[in-house]
């Protein structure tokens, strides 16, 4: 294989100062592997959280960051039988998408349907799949009816509420600042907050009587995270997925509302899970993911493609405030 370019973290830090990009040589793909030459990769919130050392403990410097995109498989290893030269997968399981050439196990490539296009199949994993599965998991399958959604205004807060629009839910929407009221234009809701003009578990104890939420779906954590928590009803369910803020639920949070369910969830773990145990449901889940972003209920916006050599501008688009949509890196020569 000819010499590759790849993004690469020595040190954690801020993602737009600590990566940076190297050329390197592929290893050939072992047994059960395949080389896959990938196109394009999406930048997301986990990346960046990774890359600031906050899970130094179980992240080995250097690494390549990237846990989204897709690719086409270049070259397969021996005794893979189910991909071959030219298919165009999702290499997933690892980090690694932010490089030209990534060597993984060919069990982690699934295939992506011909209908989608690049962009599309590059964003179609860690938003869609995680909305999918909080709302099917926390939402559809316990008959939960008064729901709020937290970072409404960011592409998986938007995604879920047209996911749980789908089902028949208007759930209650917060955002963090005003402008950001307007990109929820075209959802169905039983109420938008803006959490700048007013606090949340004042707002919601308001707009649901007293009742309190059934379900909470929080992408900040820290105090918002904990407003949305003290704001649920006796039986009700908190799922933490996302860190926005960049702190964790308050400690004390489990032992004042010992009445509800404080859930974190992590798609790593159950992607994981159920590839050791039934990799069928892996596979399923994402065929009904596709067709989801082709109907546009879990599609994501695109605010602009860089390429790899041009990493640190990406990350630096991408941390603009109010930035519409997923940056991506290319990964073509």
């Amino acid at each position: 294989m000819s010499r590759s370019l790849r993004g690469i973290v020595r040190e954690f830090g801020p993602a737009a100062r600590v990566v940076g990009t190297e050329r390197y040589e592929p290893t050939r793909p072992g047994p059960g592997q395949v080389a896959v030459r990938m196109v394009l990769a999406s930048i997301n919130p986990s990346d960046l959280v990774t890359i600031s050392g906050a899970y130094a403990s179980r992240t080995v410097l250097p690494f390549v960051p990237g846990f989204e995109g897709v690719g086409v498989v270049e070259e397969t290893g021996p005794g893979v039988r189910d991909l071959r030269a030219g298919q165009r997968v999702l290499p997933l399981g690892s980090a690694g998408a932010w490089q030209q050439t990534k060597v993984t196990d060919g069990r982690w490539c699934l295939a992506v349907r011909p209908e989608l296009t690049d962009e599309q199949a590059a964003t179609a994993y860690i938003n869609p799949l995680t909305a999918l599965l909080m709302t099917r998991h926390h939402v559809l399958d316990t008959g939960a009816e008064v729901v709020a959604v937290n970072a409404a205004a960011s592409a998986i807060g938007r995604m879920l509420i047209r996911m749980l629009n789908r089902a028949g839910i208007r759930p209650i929407a917060l955002v963090r600042r005003p402008h950001s009221l307007a990109r929820l234009a075209g959802t169905e809701l039983t109420a938008a907050v803006c959490t700048a003009d007013r606090p949340a578990g004042e707002a919601l104890h308001e707009i649901t009587r007293g009742r309190g939420l059934d379900v909470a779906l929080d992408a900040v954590g820290g105090t918002e995270g904990a407003e949305l928590g003290r704001a649920l009803a006796a039986g009700g369910t908190l799922v933490h997925y996302g860190l926005l803020s960049g702190q964790p639920l308050p400690p004390q949070l489990p032992a004042e509302r010992r009445d509800v369910r404080i859930v974190l969830f992590r798609l790593r773990d159950w992607v994981h899970t159920v590839q050791a145990e039934a990799p069928d449901r892996l596979a399923d889940a994402l065929a009904e993911v596709f067709g989801l972003v082709l109907d546009g209920t879990a599609a994501s916006q695109v605010a602009g493609v860089y390429p790899l050599s041009a990493v640190r501008q990406a990350l630096e688009r991408d941390a603009v405030p109010g930035r519409r949509g997923k940056v991506l890196l290319s990964l073509a020569d």
